[in-house]
């Protein structure tokens, strides 16, 4: 297909109707649960409903609208007005402004938030649209990592976490920033947001900051809260290699395979190295493990694997089954870490939704931005991927939120709630 003729195929599509159809088909009580969140404002001042504050947010996040007055700038239109009531299924004469978001944000329940993520990812689940992307036909793949958002030589709220700095003139100075703990579920080339953990300090004056680990123990209590019942394998890099993590997944019935380094735990890694054994077809496959190593009341699994003509080392702990015959899937499961940094945080850094921008200073809004990001990557990567034209029409990120933008802000869309469709992944 042609540059022309990509072009005139993009004339066809309407795309924000797609994404309404998927909301009202695959979540159809999404846009209520918005409605159904507590709301602290004074009735008496109160101009716009929750659902409409929290549809104009997704909404410009499927957008592609990467600041708060961006939003306000953008929707500016008649025909957005029209649309988003559409949408609401309300009468609006005006959008509301980007600081009256942020207010209402600053007041929300954050668990309430977490709860309308959950809704989504059970309703997945229960309508077995995930089942084949079960490892071995029984368990979810889910992998855990940090990542910073906003940094700032300015505290911005109580909660950040600071680190002395030097710049490249040898000044010293304070960074102050936001971190948060992410369990990602994988679902072939896509990772849906199921846990979120800040790392954050409780006030300004603590004598030890918060820190990943200990924010693992709150995500992993978390998790099986929500979902008890969820067979589960957990991935994560090398930091995770440790005897309290594989407590914690021991105690919840998750199976793990995390990335290990020979200073990890340096004497599970000298016993691995003193018996490992490897046939010749294993060899040829650049691949030896050793299996049933003791290690503090566990039994160790231990996965070498080399890759690329550079000979990059990979080595995984695991309480996986291991045999000649699956040893290639398992490596591919420790492999796929690498998703939640690319598909997961790098999309949402640099290509779609600018987690890394401050929305707001307080740090609850803060947090509930940043679960908003969550639940619009999750509509998204449904759209992306399950819709067959824009496959077919090999759209970029870009391009998609263009013209769901356009479509929104410069055309009455005529939206058909009730419209089917059906979400295909390869």
């Amino acid at each position: 297909m042609n540059r022309k003729e990509k072009r005139n195929k993009s004339k066809e599509l309407n795309i924000l109707n797609d994404v309404i159809t998927i909301i009202n088909q695959y979540f159809p009580d999404l846009i209520e649960k918005f409605e159904g969140l507590t709301d602290l404002r004074h009735q008496s001042y109160v101009t716009y409903k929750m659902k409409v504050i929290f549809m104009v947010r997704l909404l410009a996040l499927m957008c592609e609208i990467k600041s708060m007055h961006g939003l306000t700038r953008e929707f500016n239109t008649e025909e957005a007005i029209k649309n988003i009531a559409q949408i609401c299924g309300l009468e609006l004469n005006e959008i509301p402004h980007c600081d009256t978001i942020n207010d209402v944000f600053k007041n929300v329940d954050v668990k309430e938030i977490e709860k309308i993520r959950k809704y989504m990812i059970v309703k997945m689940i229960r309508n077995k649209m995930l089942d084949k992307y079960k490892i071995r036909g029984q368990y979810y793949h889910v992998i855990v990592d940090g990542t910073g958002l906003a940094t700032s030589k300015k505290k911005y709220n109580k909660n950040c976490l600071v680190k002395n700095k030097t710049d490249k003139n040898g000044n010293e100075y304070q960074e102050y920033s936001t971190y948060v703990l992410e369990a990602k579920l994988v679902i072939g080339d896509m990772v849906f947001s199921i846990g979120s953990e800040f790392v954050e300090n409780e006030d300004e004056n603590v004598d030890k900051q918060d820190c990943e680990i200990k924010a693992f123990k709150r995500l992993a209590e978390k998790i099986k809260k929500e979902y008890p019942r969820l067979r589960i394998i957990i991935s994560g890099d090398a930091l995770y290699a440790s005897k309290p993590v594989i407590d914690i997944c021991k105690e919840k019935g998750w199976k793990y395979i995390i990335r290990f380094k020979e200073g990890s735990i340096p004497t599970l890694y000298r016993e691995f190295k003193t018996i490992v054994k490897t046939d010749n077809e294993s060899s040829k496959k650049n691949y030896e493990y050793v299996t049933g190593i003791d290690y503090q009341e566990n039994k160790i699994n231990i996965i070498k694997y080399v890759e690329g003509k550079k000979n990059t080392e990979f080595v995984y702990i695991t309480d996986l089954n291991i045999t000649d015959k699956n040893i290639e899937e398992t490596i591919y499961i420790g492999r796929k870490r690498w998703k939640i940094e690319n598909e997961g945080f790098n999309i949402q850094k640099n290509r779609t939704f600018d987690i890394g921008h401050l929305y707001s200073k307080d740090s609850t809004a803060i947090k509930v931005h940043y679960l908003m990001i969550q639940i619009a990557h999750i509509i998204r990567q449904l759209l992306e991927n399950g819709i067959k034209e824009i496959k077919e029409l090999k759209l970029k990120l870009k391009e998609i939120s263009q013209i769901i933008t356009k479509e929104l802000i410069s055309t009455n869309s005529n939206l058909i709630v009730h419209r089917k469709v059906q979400l295909r992944f390869d």
